[in-house]
């Protein structure tokens, strides 16, 4: 019999969903860690499903990488300060460095790009070994910004919601008391998403 115990994972989009991005006040990609400025809202967020037992797998195209525009190193020293301002709550942080754009074809195709789900499966295979835990899909949650993650959630068979909508839960939940009820609760999110649940 199985000792692995079933964890709710929540999967978050980066730019645009944790952390600043282009169409945000931002107004650029994120290519270093002096362009990372994480939304307070997100890490209110993070910590709510942290408390309630939780795994958090940040995931970001990167394909900057493929097309020459910025440095590998630059982007994952961009990743570290990351993690940095959202106080340690990613479990892991999954990027996919590749662009159907690319010249060289080695970077042109690939499973791990969004919409494919392929950062989802690595985080998830990485995490289920360390700990020794699962992680079904009616479990978990996928937060993001744009289609692309919307159909990678879908490919994933996560329940999915949008960024603005996830962070304004923040927001509401500091115009409200302490006991305020959790994503379980809300009309716009799905119960079986939440780790809260009883």
């Amino acid at each position: 019999m199985s000792t692995e115990k079933a964890v709710p994972v929540l999967y978050l989009d980066l730019d645009g969903t944790v952390r600043q991005g282009k169409d945000d006040a931002l107004g650029r990609f994120v290519n270093g860690p002096e362009d990372v400025v994480v939304f307070p809202e997100a890490v209110e967020m993070m910590r709510r499903w942290k408390a309630g037992g939780g795994r958090i797998i940040g995931v970001s195209n990167q394909g900057g990488v493929a097309l020459g525009i910025v440095a590998y190193k630059k982007v994952a020293a961009a990743m570290l300060e990351t993690q940095r301002q959202a106080g340690g709550l990613l479990d892991k942080i999954c990027f996919c460095v590749h662009h159907p754009q690319a010249a060289d074809p080695e970077m042109a195709r690939c499973w791990c790009r969004k919409p494919s789900p392929g950062l989802l499966i690595e985080g998830a295979l990485d995490l289920a070994r360390r700990y020794g835990e699962y992680y079904p899909p009616y479990m978990g949650l996928m937060a993001g910004d744009r289609a692309e993650d919307q159909e990678c959630a879908r490919l994933a068979g996560l329940d999915f919601q949008w960024a603005a909508d996830w962070r304004r839960e923040a927001t509401v939940l500091w115009l409200t008391s302490a006991t305020a009820p959790s994503r379980c609760a809300s009309s716009a999110s799905s119960a079986a998403g939440c780790p809260l649940r009883t």
